[in-house]
């Protein structure tokens, strides 16, 4: 995916951020080499405008842990996504295209031109249904931390949500998992609680 042999990963908390590295190299996984964190230095219940300490944070971890820029793949906080898990008929990829479309307009309560959106396809559609993992996000809070990351020095290639960023490790590191799964991320702020059941995935944030 990267002609790099290094990434980043970034997960941005409401009272700390995480950054670590990783070593990539073709044919074998994703390898932790680096690692750290630095405090916000807030409190988790204040209203507090995160941004302007995301920078210096970010600055902070780099210089202490002699990690360089690289390709980074962001994570964002489940509090400022909307999540929905959707069933759909196995239908052509045009037509379900249109149907994720559909589901995002119906269901997220922002404006269409004031969000950002994506999707995940969850198994195959053996059964006759094809399961996806709908996200979106205001504009305007993704941009916010994505400047302040740039200030930083680095540059997202790619934006996630943590709660999904959670679910691709699970099903990367234990794919054969039979039954039913509970990740429970425990932040400062809020929770994410994740239920994992065959091909079907439940998403709140708490």
């Amino acid at each position: 995916m990267f002609s790099s042999s290094r990434i980043l990963a970034l997960n941005v908390g409401a009272s700390k951020i995480v950054l670590a590295e990783f070593s990539v190299k073709s044919g074998r996984p994703p390898e932790l080499v680096n690692y750290g964190t630095a405090d916000l230095g807030v409190d988790p219940d204040s209203e507090t405008v995160l941004g302007p300490l995301i920078a210096p944070a970010i600055r902070e971890v780099m210089k202490a842990r002699g990690i360089r820029p690289a390709p980074l793949m962001l994570a964002l906080s489940g509090q400022v996504v909307f999540p929905r898990f959707v069933r759909l008929p196995a239908v052509g990829r045009d037509k379900l295209m249109q149907m994720v479309q559909y589901e995002v307009e119906q269901n997220v309560p922002f404006p269409i031109d004031e969000i950002v959106w994506n999707h995940q396809f969850i198994g195959d559609d053996a059964s006759g249904e094809q399961s996806a993992m709908i996200v979106a996000a205001k504009i305007d809070s993704v941009r916010e931390i994505t400047d302040c990351v740039s200030a930083a020095g680095l540059e997202p290639e790619v934006v996630d949500v943590a709660p999904m960023a959670l679910y691709n490790c699970l099903r990367y590191n234990y794919g054969n998992l039979g039954g039913c799964s509970v990740l429970l991320d425990i932040g400062a702020r809020s929770t994410n609680l994740i239920f994992v059941e065959d091909e079907k995935i439940y998403s709140r944030c708490i």
